[in-house]
């Protein structure tokens, strides 16, 4: 379970990674010129989200049963994944 959870923190913090890295493109001057998009609160959540669940679940994951860190870990992931399927509104 140990490994799977390094895994786990590893591909969330890639998808952080991705996720700043096309920020640009994504929200287009969202913060001052252009207009208020709900998706970029989305986007921003889901940047926190992807650096503070594994790190949560690596810290806690004595105090955590293994199932649940996992989960907690993989949860950035799958919204990831339920995101890129939902398509463009």
């Amino acid at each position: 379970m140990g490994a799977l959870l390094v895994v786990l923190a590893i591909a969330n913090y890639a998808l952080a990674l991705l996720l700043v890295a096309v920020s640009g493109f994504i929200l287009q001057g969202v913060n001052n010129t252009g207009p208020m998009m709900p998706e970029a609160f989305f986007f921003v959540a889901l940047i926190i989200a992807a650096v503070i669940a594994p790190t949560v679940a690596l810290l806690m994951r004595r105090h955590l049963q293994p199932r649940t860190a996992l989960i907690i870990a993989a949860a950035p992931l799958v919204f990831a994944a339920a995101a890129l399927l939902s398509g463009p509104s």
